[in-house]
């Protein structure tokens, strides 16, 4: 496992948003031990707290996510979304009688044996009081990790999945790029929602874990910030817009937080080897099926009629030969792709409803 790091973590009528000015407080953030993971092994997620040093824009360790207030959930490439809080341990120094409690940390885990992109969220709802003033943070803080039968980014480069809004009641960062497989110098975005709708104007700041270097942005009328990828590294996005949104007798005010982080990598050697063979391989629902009578053509792949009676729809009565992403949406299902790498055959991935 890498050592430990970071990144964190009824509607009135008229909401009105501090967008500009961010809010000074200590931030959660969520971290995966590694961005691509073969089928079967287990991921471990880093739950940290923290972020208070340099003007908020740093990855000091301070504070803890609340255990009572706080899940940790798996979105699979399915879209099930799944609680997997009760695997949390603590792996901080317990506070004394004297002193509190340091290096902080809580630590979840998942094992997945299905292929594609998986998001992780680590959720947060709690209420401040200061005097008779009291405020709602609703938080999250989001990770990712892809899964695969052959874990380089080559691999999984093709992945699309991450960009998929899981926390529609708050504040999120969906990434338009792949996180799991991202190299130096690439032009990338992220588009910011707030219950499921672009966040216009809102500040964003991107900083680079091991010197602290920080941008900061401004989203545009999508929600969107554009920015280019910097050296290998770690890097954690933040934004904390805040409202006017109240409970009466319970909150005057709700502040939220939205974190993600993606790591750069420089790519991955690979020993040279003869080109790979041109049919690809088929999973439906995580599972490799016998994928006789699939061709690939000119970069689509076409399945025959018998395969997607037994794998997709038993009822099909059309074409003897058809694309298989084509039917396979018309359908309802999801569809991700894995090129192919080294000695290893492309391979389509398929999720039904």
């Amino acid at each position: 496992m890498m050592k430990k790091r970071w990144i964190f973590s009824a509607f009135a009528a008229v909401l009105t948003f501090g967008l500009l000015a961010t809010a000074h407080a200590h931030d959660g953030w969520s971290q995966v031990n590694t961005p691509i993971i073969a089928q079967g092994e287990v991921v471990y997620v880093d739950l940290l707290f923290g972020n208070h040093s340099n003007d908020h824009k740093s990855y000091r360790i301070a504070g803890q996510w609340s255990p009572d207030s706080s899940n940790v959930y798996v979105t699979t490439p399915a879209g099930r979304k799944v609680d997997i809080t009760a695997t949390r341990f603590y792996t901080g120094e317990a506070a004394t009688e004297t002193e509190p409690a340091v290096n902080n940390g809580f630590v979840a885990s998942f094992s997945a044996s299905a292929p594609g992109a998986y998001i992780i969220s680590v959720e947060g709802d709690s209420i401040f009081r200061s005097g008779e003033t009291a405020s709602r943070t609703l938080r999250s803080a989001k990770s990712f990790v892809a899964v695969s039968d052959i874990p380089v980014p080559d691999r999984v480069r093709y992945l699309t999945g991450f960009a998929k809004a899981v926390t529609p009641d708050r504040a999120e960062f969906v990434p338009l790029f792949n996180p799991a497989a991202v190299t130096p110098n690439r032009e990338v975005a992220v588009q910011l929602l707030l219950k499921g709708e672009p966040l216009a104007n809102a500040e964003v700041t991107l900083i680079r874990r091991s010197n602290s270097d920080a941008q900061t942005f401004v989203t545009d009328d999508e929600g969107r910030v554009a920015f280019t990828t910097g050296p290998a590294d770690y890097y954690l996005l933040r934004a904390k817009p805040a409202s006017d949104e109240k409970q009466e007798g319970e909150y005057d005010m709700v502040n939220y937080e939205a974190t993600m982080t993606f790591i750069v990598q420089n790519g991955t050697a690979h020993p040279a080897g003869t080109p790979p063979v041109s049919d690809p391989m088929l999973y439906v629902n995580g599972r490799l099926v016998a994928a006789d009578g699939l061709t690939l053509e000119n970069g689509t792949t076409y399945a025959g009629a018998a395969l997607i009676r037994e794998h997709l729809d038993p009822a099909y009565a059309g074409e003897e030969r058809v694309p298989l992403r084509a039917y396979a949406e018309s359908i309802g299902a999801s569809v991700e792709y894995f090129p192919a790498t080294g000695y290893v055959p492309p391979a389509v991935l398929i999720y039904t409803k």
